[in-house]
């Protein structure tokens, strides 16, 4: 069902999106012998939660638009069958 595809494609970017935020935030971890020597390693906290919730929220959007097709199959089964 090409709604199932749709919400199933938006999981899958969101799943990139997750994964970008997570190498930024693990490659702006400094350790604790380069700090000193280093402080061009720093990650923006506030725009990575921003895109975090972004996330979040369209995980959960597309989770519900999978369901609501999913449910709207068994519908029409149950009607035609």
């Amino acid at each position: 069902m090409e709604v199932q595809s749709i919400g199933l494609a938006g999981l899958e970017k969101a799943q990139e999106k997750l994964a970008a935020v997570a190498k930024r935030l693990s490659s702006g971890l400094v350790a604790p012998a380069r700090e000193a020597q280093s402080t061009s390693d720093s990650v923006d906290l506030s725009a990575e939660m921003v895109a975090l919730l972004e996330v979040k929220v369209a995980t959960q959007a597309n989770l519900k638009l999978v369901e609501s097709a999913n449910e709207l199959a068994s519908q029409s089964i149950d009607i035609l069958g």
